[in-house]
């Protein structure tokens, strides 16, 4: 059973870009099988997508990861091939995306467009007002109470919240980070390689390449679903929930209906091992 991996980088890496941050080490991090390197600062903030071949044979970083997580030998055929992730289109995906493809969640701190970043305490609110409203709704009551018996400023509620509130705020900022991935993950698609046709893969790999949140993304390959909730996934993620827009484009939606059908089959016959 895969399970992800986070490693340090042995040499130092320029100062973090993300504001206060500055830090100089560097870790990589797999979190799903056939899933891209990611390397961020030793506090998440992104640096880069880095190739899985560096980590392979005689690569800069070989031995770092296991062999279960970034595969001893290289991919042989073009069918395999098409499922090592391209670093470069990774990054493009993330940098172009405004929000979660999944669930619209804007990122509290975009990579690459520091100009949609939360910037003040306020916004902070207005962002889990609008995204978490669970969470804000703990966090004035919190407040609420703390006021009881002293002031409390914008520049100063994150020291008076109780210390397990404040861990969740952390959390729930750190979780709306984007990644790049795709609509039906490798995962499930990689046990039914030959059933699709070139064509159908070569959709499923560059077509289904989105932005995804942490939160939404977060083990997201281990979840078998049936062609529907792929199609819905589809429909959601690629044409904003339109699902007459979706079915307008004739050619890709029947290629996204045989890729849902073969991801499905692929859960089935799992099932049927495990049983």
């Amino acid at each position: 059973m895969f399970a992800p991996e986070l490693i340090d980088l042995p040499d130092p890496w320029p100062a973090c870009r993300t504001a206060r941050c500055g830090s100089s080490v560097a870790v990589a991090r797999i979190d799903a099988p056939y899933g891209p390197v990611v390397v961020t600062c030793e506090n998440g903030h992104y640096r880069t997508y880095q190739k899985k071949g560096d980590f392979r044979g005689r690569g800069r970083y070989a031995r770092l990861f296991s062999e279960a997580a970034v595969g001893a030998l290289p991919p042989r055929t073009a069918r395999e091939r098409r499922l090592e992730p391209n670093e470069r289109r990774c990054a493009e995906i993330v940098e172009d995306a405004e929000r979660c493809a999944l669930c619209g969640t804007p990122p509290a701190e975009h990579p690459f467009r520091p100009d949609l970043d939360l910037r003040s305490d306020r916004d902070v609110w207005a962002w889990f007002q609008r995204w978490r409203p669970q969470v804000y709704a703990e966090l004035r009551e919190a407040v609420t109470i703390v006021q009881q018996r002293e002031q409390v400023t914008f520049a100063g509620w994150r020291l008076k919240i109780p210390a397990a509130l404040r861990e969740r705020v952390v959390e729930a900022l750190e979780e709306s980070a984007l990644q790049a991935d795709h609509v039906v993950p490798f995962a499930r698609l990689a046990p039914v390689l030959d059933a699709l046709t070139m064509r159908e893969l070569d959709f499923a790999v560059h077509q289904l390449l989105v932005a995804i949140c942490r939160r939404c993304n977060d083990g997201r390959w281990r979840t078998a679903l049936v062609r529907e909730d792929y199609l819905r996934e589809y429909v959601r993620a690629v044409h904003g929930g339109d699902e007459r827009m979706a079915r307008a484009d004739t050619e890709r939606w029947q290629l996204m209906e045989s890729v849902a059908l073969a991801a499905a089959r692929a859960r089935l016959v799992t099932d049927e091992r495990s049983a």
